[in-house]
């Protein structure tokens, strides 16, 4: 169970902050309050799997249901932050 756990978090959090770190704004306006909101999503996924994958730790179920539930809402929104704060329409 802990090594299934293990996998999930780590495979949510690193797809999360691949999608983040691939998004495109295209003519989308640039907003500094949404952009540092993502900057602090990549860095907080990109350090909870490194510190998983190097085996410094291991989620627990609440951890990892909220790694899945992030990466959802990331997918869902196409990486767009914006769109996560203002609720989908």
């Amino acid at each position: 169970m802990t090594k299934t756990l293990t996998m999930l978090a780590l495979l949510s959090y690193a797809n999360t902050c691949l999608r983040l770190l691939c998004y495109r704004r295209g003519l989308a306006n640039h907003r500094l309050h949404v952009s540092l909101v993502a900057w602090l999503l990549i860095v907080a996924t990109g350090t909870s799997a490194l510190k998983i994958a190097l085996g410094h730790g291991s989620p627990s179920i609440g951890q990892t249901c909220i790694a899945l539930t992030l990466c959802v809402l990331v997918h869902r929104a196409q990486g767009n932050v914006a769109n996560i704060i203002r609720g989908f329409q």
